[in-house]
């Protein structure tokens, strides 16, 4: 078994347990879930911060907006605590160039669907596995904050997990565990089932990969499950190509752009 890295044993397996203790107080009538607030906290961490920030802006350079926009929205996205924004473009960079071949690290048609969905990016070896001779990681590199955001990213991580455990149960369950995992499930399910044929699956586009659209997933994911349109026009804003093609995401984009 291939060894795990730094993220999988201080920031996922503290999640982990974080849910544990939420489930088993939910379940006891300890803790109550207030989804208004969850709910709005994910939609910011994610579709917003992810979404939006790390993949449209960040990774692909989709539309351009003012720094102090750029820097929200990457402070916004570490916050899901999904991976640091380099590593984050590093590893989509890669996975565009060499998507579906047995060099792209998040293929579940050589690699099988719980590595795609989850495992891939834990590993020991995954900073082997990224593209880092393009414009977009480069910018990030000469970018002092970004960089900062991406060296720091741990440390945050516990900054924020003590904060909020100092403040209570209820603050780790509304502001740290259930967004997070949240939108760690929204990301790895377009990185494996957006890359597999299931029911609902459909192509606009003849790609040479094996990107999917499908409709409930991208509905559900703001735009982001729109993944074949997106591998055939990876620049693209918007990638709404059908009128039941809502990208919630890309009107975000288009509405913070200069």
């Amino acid at each position: 078994m291939l060894g795990y890295n730094a993220y999988f044993w201080i920031v996922w397996l503290s999640l982990m347990g974080g849910l544990g203790s939420v489930i088993t107080q939910w379940w006891t009538g300890q803790l109550t879930l207030n989804w208004l607030v969850i709910l709005p906290v994910w939609f910011m961490i994610g579709p917003v911060g992810v979404g939006v920030g790390f993949h449209k802006l960040v990774s692909h350079r989709q539309f351009k907006t003012w720094k102090p926009v750029e820097y929200a929205l990457a402070v916004l996205g570490t916050f899901s605590f999904y991976a640091p924004v380099l590593f984050w473009t590093a590893i989509h960079q890669k996975h565009h160039k060499t998507s579906d071949t047995i060099d792209d690290p998040s293929s579940p048609t050589h690699y099988g669907f719980w590595e795609s969905f989850l495992t891939y990016r834990m590993r020991s070896e995954a900073l082997q596995k990224t593209s880092v001779q393009n414009y977009c990681v480069r910018r990030i590199v000469t970018d002092k904050f970004l960089m900062f955001l991406s060296r720091r990213f741990i440390p945050i991580y516990v900054v924020w997990a003590v904060l909020l455990t100092l403040c209570g149960e209820w603050w780790v369950a509304h502001l740290l565990i259930v967004p997070c995992l949240l939108e760690a499930t929204r990301v790895n399910i377009v990185s494996s089932l957006s890359h597999m044929k299931i029911p609902g699956s459909y192509r606009n586009y003849d790609t040479p990969d094996n990107s999917w659209n499908h409709v409930v997933l991208g509905l559900l994911t703001f735009g982001f499950g729109w993944h074949n349109n997106h591998h055939q026009f990876p620049r693209e804003v918007v990638n709404s190509h059908r009128w039941w093609e809502l990208d919630i995401e890309g009107l975000i984009a288009k509405a913070l752009s200069k």
